[in-house]
């Protein structure tokens, strides 16, 4: 039996008003169904949707592959990383700017759009604000209220303390620690991935870019009062064991959403790509459909 095909890979970085943006762009360009973007969490890259993309861009034979887009957000991963000063302090609409422009560059005009954690919020931003661009939404335990924060992230909130403590003196046995509480079980924890975002977090700029995305998470009333613009069909997916942001999270976000529904990963936490990703490609495939 012959394997399936490797999808033909066009990953670049792409040039906007801002800096460049790092796309990984796999699949066939034309097919029955828009291209598919993949926005990330916080502190992490695409390396978190690597279960999940090179099946959605090879396809089955009951699901074709199709064209999939996984972008590295503005200040992390392979992108490049301005000062917060000179991107709104990272901010959600800043962030959504930066994808529109980057899809731009693509020649991507309509969409479906994925986004896990802090990448949900810029996908819902995204939608509220250019709803022409998404088709349909898939958010992944997002960020849509305001966190709350672990104690480690609230001391990094304590004014001079905060930026010291996270520019200057985080390491990688702190992030591993926040990405332990990602997964249902410790040992689920790839330490490979761990050690590709620390890399890419320690390169200039990485630290200042990923707390002021930190000090965002506390600051969402403003992505909360758009949530009835999302006109896009949502499904929400959520592992029922989520240490960071907790399912009933979903329930409101799909309350305030026009058109939503919650689907609930059973014995998964936060991380449903790494953790369970077959679950996911079943969810994402129902719900995107095909064409």
């Amino acid at each position: 039996m012959t394997a399936p095909r490797r999808p033909a890979d066009r990953s670049r970085l792409l040039a906007t008003s801002a800096g460049r943006v790092y796309a990984v762009d796999r699949g066939p360009l034309e097919g029955p169904v828009p291209p598919l973007v993949l926005l990330h969490g916080l502190l992490v890259t695409h390396h978190a949707f690597r279960a999940i993309l090179e099946p959605l861009a090879t396809g089955t034979p009951q699901h074709p592959g199709r064209r999939v887009i996984a972008l590295d957000l503005p200040g992390g991963g392979e992108s490049d990383r301005p000062e917060p000063s000179e991107a709104d302090g990272y901010s959600l609409s800043w962030l959504a700017e930066r994808v529109d422009e980057a899809l731009g560059a693509l020649g991507v005009g309509h969409c479906d759009l994925l986004g896990h954690s802090f990448g949900g919020a810029v996908a819902l931003q995204l939608a509220s604000t250019v709803p022409a661009r998404v088709r349909r939404l898939v958010l992944v335990d997002p960020v849509a209220f305001t966190m709350e924060l672990p104690l480690e992230g609230k001391m990094a909130l304590v004014p001079r303390l905060g930026p010291l403590l996270f520019t200057q003196l985080y390491r990688r046995a702190d992030l591993r620690r926040y990405l332990v509480r990602a997964f249902s079980t410790p040992e689920l924890l790839d330490e490979r991935a761990v050690d590709v975002y620390w890399d890419r977090l320690g390169r200039d700029g990485g630290r200042e870019a990923g707390y002021a995305m930190l000090l965002q998470m506390t600051r969402m009333d403003a992505l909360r009062e758009r949530l009835p613009k999302v006109n896009a069909p949502a499904l929400v997916v959520w592992g029922d064991r989520d240490g960071l942001v907790p399912v009933e999270n979903g329930e409101r976000l799909v309350e305030l959403l026009p058109h939503a529904e919650l689907a609930v990963v059973e014995g998964c936490g936060h991380a449903v790509a790494e953790e369970r990703p077959d679950a996911l490609l079943e969810l994402v495939r129902g719900h995107l459909g095909p064409g």
